[in-house]
């Protein structure tokens, strides 16, 4: 029979703020930080704190498993940089089938997407842990707050939360008294930083981060719960619009932002049966050559169906190497208003609460940028050019979907060369490409 080897002890250095979330006592507290301040490990930090007590059950939750899995998971379970993992290894087995994991010598943790909060009735637990709480919604939260009751010494009562902060009306912010309007409710205890409290970031990053500007960077750097009054899509709420869907796709198109210091930025867009669109997957990296991305351009055709490409209209070059691989290829409208009030358009939900667009929580840089591309001050037709490769990605998709005029490309003669479609709007200017004649 196998011995289960003896953990180690381990210790863990935290920030002062961190250390004062994991060990408040609070019914519910809530670490609100801004980018770099350790959250997600704080976390993690509280809930292997309180899960090795003998006879504790406490839940790792975040809105959408997958999400959970690919991001807290690792924290807790897997080294970042010159981070050890928070639980040590030989400290515990993994079940992940069941999605339990038990402490030698303590108790257990469970961990589960609450992306049917239904499910969240079968479980009984001494605590429950929450990464990116700021997704959840008001109903999710009270959902978990009705399964925290078992009773394990040493191991209070706590449902636990680590967010980003977000608009003045959200719920937590009312709740934790943190919009500057709201006292706290009784039994809450919300904790507040900053991305400089955390002295271990690179001068880089922070130097970065100063670069923010509005909206972004009061939230983001500065960690205040602000109003939204400068976003371009203020209206996009992740409780509403991020979700998972399976519906039986009419259309699949991918809209595409080129770059190389800045991301390349692909975004699936499927059209459901009713109208209404869904992003599926998106690909978003720095340094990629023409070849890399046509290589991810013929994945996603594969993988999802993908009918035809809309590019940026400045990306030329890639548009006709993609015409020749036999990607069907064309270039977005370029009207970026217009394309940016087809989006707005998208977001807006119907009187049986249905909204327009859904976004699969798999698309990160879809769902970060939307929280941080701006207007420029004072003006609501000009967006700053900042946080939007994905979402200029978006905003070709949909206006292609929307009907919006496009420039086509088509390849002939054995993909010696590749001609225009000449498109309806006088005004738009069509080009020709020649290939591999020498000719511009």
């Amino acid at each position: 029979m196998a011995k289960t080897r003896k953990p180690t002890a381990s210790t863990i250095e935290l920030l002062p703020k961190q250390y004062a979330f994991v060990t408040s006592t609070a019914r519910e507290v809530l670490y609100s930080g801004a980018f770099g301040a350790g959250k997600s490990r704080a976390t993690c930090v509280k809930l292997a704190t309180r899960a090795q007590r003998p006879g504790a059950r406490e839940a790792l939750v975040r809105k959408h498993l997958v999400t959970l899995k690919g991001t807290t998971l690792k924290t807790l379970l897997e080294p970042e940089g010159n981070l050890p993992p928070v639980l040590p290894p030989g400290s515990y087995s993994h079940n992940q089938s069941a999605k339990t994991i038990r402490i030698v010598g303590g108790g257990e943790i469970v961990y589960f997407g609450l992306d049917d909060v239904a499910k969240v009735g079968s479980y009984n637990l001494s605590g429950v842990g929450v990464d990116q709480a700021e997704e959840l919604s008001e109903n999710d939260w009270t959902a978990l707050r009705g399964r925290i009751r078992l009773n394990v010494d040493g191991v209070p009562n706590s449902l636990y939360g680590a967010c980003n902060p977000s608009g003045p009306e959200h719920f937590l912010a009312v709740r934790f008294g943190l919009n500057g309007r709201s006292k706290a409710a009784d039994g809450c205890h919300a904790i507040a930083t900053k991305s400089a409290d955390n002295w271990h970031l690179p001068e880089s990053y922070l130097r970065d981060l100063q670069t923010y500007t509005g909206v972004a960077k009061r939230r983001y750097v500065d960690g205040e719960w602000c109003g939204s009054d400068g976003l371009v899509y203020d209206t996009f709420d992740p409780a509403i619009h991020v979700r998972e869907r399976r519906d039986v796709w009419q259309r699949v198109i991918v809209g595409g932002d080129q770059g190389f210091s800045n991301p390349t930025a692909m975004v699936v867009i499927a059209e459901a049966e009713d109208g209404t669109l869904h992003l599926l997957a998106e690909f978003y990296a720095t340094g990629k050559v023409s070849s890399d991305v046509i290589a991810e351009a013929e994945r996603l055709k594969s993988e999802y169906g993908v009918t035809e490409f809309v590019f940026d209209p400045a990306a030329a070059v890639l548009r006709e190497e993609m015409a020749r691989a036999g990607l069907s290829v064309i270039a977005g409208d370029n009207d970026v208003n217009g394309g940016i009030t087809s989006c707005q358009r998208r977001f807006a939900v119907d009187g049986s609460g249905k909204p327009g667009l859904t976004i699969s929580p798999a698309c990160v840089n879809v769902i970060k940028e939307l929280g941080m591309y701006e207007w420029q001050p004072g003006e609501k037709d000009k967006p700053v050019k900042k946080h939007d490769h994905a979402l200029d990605a978006l905003r070709y998709g949909i206006r292609r979907l929307d009907g919006g005029n496009q420039i086509d490309v088509r390849v002939i003669n054995g993909g010696n060369r590749s001609e225009p479609h000449r498109p309806t709007n006088d005004e738009h200017m069509w080009q020709t490409f020649q290939t591999n004649r020498g000719h511009r």
